[in-house]
């Protein structure tokens, strides 16, 4: 079996766990003796091919408007016109066809498509190969990706996205099994009348990596022996993330004795805006961290996402290391809390969070927690990510040899 995988970004361009994850599965897929190729999208230099630990990697020069992986802003008018040739961009289709045709792929795993197009869709039909395509975020239903809009997550499609992904959800017929990284956004975009000719919808966790990593590391050995407990916010700081909604909490709270460390990447301005309105000493912006040694000095991480995270890697690596979760009930995090601390709060009553940080607490005061927790972080490891694509694709090939019956 042959399998052709292609996602917006590869490594080394891993800007968040989307690329991880796909990484994950490309190496794990190699290890379980399948022959597997990745094409991605590069904003630099010219198209080439490479070796990455086995896999073989197309880099397909972007061509388009501009790069969006870049920090720059666009006006409104430039991003429509981005959006519209992305959706059937003729010169990537041109490069794709050339590599299904040479490749010969048995099945092409798709994921994040900006700057590659989902044309990939119909050239994949034509030529006869079964498509499998994982939702790993909102980029078929929304231009932002993300589905939030006015400092809240969108409930539905508004009209401009209606219109931005009309075509995509039409394209989205040719997909023969549809894949979510959580129950929440698979059904997402099943609802919204995707995949609507998929025979087969399944939901495959994303793998850890940093469970690989910490089955070689030292036990953890952060112990919480009372007074401020240390909580922990890790990832891109900016307002969806909800660092607001659990500082406006804690600052209002007068029960429990706490500090804050904040690791990942912000905008300056922004940033700026929230240590003006947000003064306290007890908060430490860390900037990016290594994730590691962040959960190895933190007592509890807080996941307070407004928007709808489609899985929430960071908890199963704070899992892995032991550290207990307090999480939004937003999109896929509480799929992914460990069930027995039931450690979610209700983001429409985002007092609650005072209460399960409360529970948390007591939670460590029980030795064997951080076994507990790392033991259950075990399930989301890369070896059952990949025997659930392998599996998959195998039925997808098994039913596209059964000859149809066409009746008279």
């Amino acid at each position: 079996m042959k399998i052709l995988i292609a996602n917006t970004l590869y490594f080394p361009d891993e800007p968040g766990g989307a690329e991880v994850s796909t990484r994950l599965l490309a190496e794990g897929l190699v290890r379980a003796g399948i022959e597997v190729c990745v094409v991605c999208a590069t904003g630099t230099g010219a198209d080439r091919v490479d070796d990455v630990n086995g896999v073989k990697v197309y880099r397909l020069r972007s061509v388009n408007l501009y790069w969006p992986h870049l920090r720059e802003k666009h006006g409104r008018v430039a991003k429509l016109i981005w959006h519209a040739i992305d959706v059937y961009n003729v010169i990537m289709s041109r490069k794709l066809s050339s590599i299904i045709a040479r490749e010969k792929p048995d099945v092409i795993s798709t994921s994040n498509l900006s700057c590659l197009s989902v044309d990939i869709w119909r050239l994949a039909r034509n030529a006869g190969v079964p498509i499998v395509h994982t939702a790993r975020d909102y980029y078929l239903m929304c231009p932002t990706a993300i589905m939030f809009s006015h400092a809240k997550p969108c409930q539905r499609q508004c009209g401009v996205c209606a219109v931005y992904a009309q075509p995509k959800r039409v394209a989205s017929g040719r997909v023969a099994a549809a894949v979510g990284v959580s129950r929440f956004v698979l059904q997402k975009h099943l609802e919204s009348g995707y995949f609507s000719r998929a025979t087969r919808t399944a939901v495959i966790y994303n793998s850890c990596d940093a469970l690989e990593d910490d089955a070689t590391s030292p036990r953890r050995m952060r112990r919480y022996k009372g007074g401020p407990v240390r909580l922990g916010l890790l990832g891109r700081v900016s307002r969806e993330k909800g660092l607001e909604v659990l500082l406006e909490q804690l600052l209002a709270d007068d029960t429990l004795q706490w500090t804050l460390a904040v690791g990942g990447h912000a905008d300056a301005d922004y940033l700026q805006s929230i240590k003006a309105k947000y003064d306290d000493p007890r908060v430490e912006y860390l900037g990016r961290v290594e994730p590691g040694k962040f959960f190895d000095s933190i007592d509890i991480l807080v996941v307070p996402s407004i928007w709808n995270e489609p899985f929430g890697r960071v908890t199963v690596e704070a899992y892995s290391h032991g550290v207990p979760v307090v999480g939004a009930n937003t999109g896929g995090i509480p799929e992914v809390i460990e069930p027995r601390t039931n450690l979610v709060f209700d983001m429409a009553r985002p007092s609650t969070i005072i209460g399960k940080l409360h529970e948390a607490v007591a939670m460590l005061e029980d030795p064997g927690v951080h076994d507990r927790l790392r033991e259950y972080a075990g399930r989301f490891n890369v070896d059952a990510m990949v025997d659930s694509y392998r599996a998959l694709y195998e039925s997808v090939l098994a039913e596209q040899a059964i000859p149809r019956v066409v009746c008279p």
